[in-house]
């Protein structure tokens, strides 16, 4: 950086990453199918060992299903956070420049070479 720049801080893709965090329609299709799948009676119908089949396939459904919803909390935790970083990032350079207009009102920031 050359004297009187500031940083700017990539406070869109941080949006991004909030924007596409919070769209995934996957986890919410996925977690309708595992309901459908451990809300299903009678699937084998009369195939020996159908019933123990049948609970074995619920049981792995909802053990699915609790883990999409850790899952899907996480990715709400992502965006949040990655949403709370741009704003920080967006008053952060908003702050820069205001402090960089103040140091060069006042004369300051310039760099002089002392002899």
């Amino acid at each position: 950086m050359g004297a009187g720049d500031t940083e700017h801080h990539n406070s869109d893709g941080l949006y991004h990453v909030r924007d596409r965090a919070g769209d995934l329609e996957s986890l919410g299709r996925m977690r309708s199918r595992f309901v459908e799948i451990a809300s299903v009676d009678g699937v084998f119908g009369t195939v020996a060992n159908g019933a123990a089949a049948e609970a074995a396939l619920a049981g792995a459904a909802s053990a699915m299903l609790a883990e999409l919803e850790r899952a899907g909390i996480s990715v709400d935790n992502i965006a949040g956070n990655a949403g709370t970083a741009g704003e920080i990032a967006d008053l952060t350079d908003e702050e820069a420049a205001f402090q960089q207009k103040l140091a060069q009102g006042s004369g300051g920031g310039q760099y002089q070479e002392v002899q």
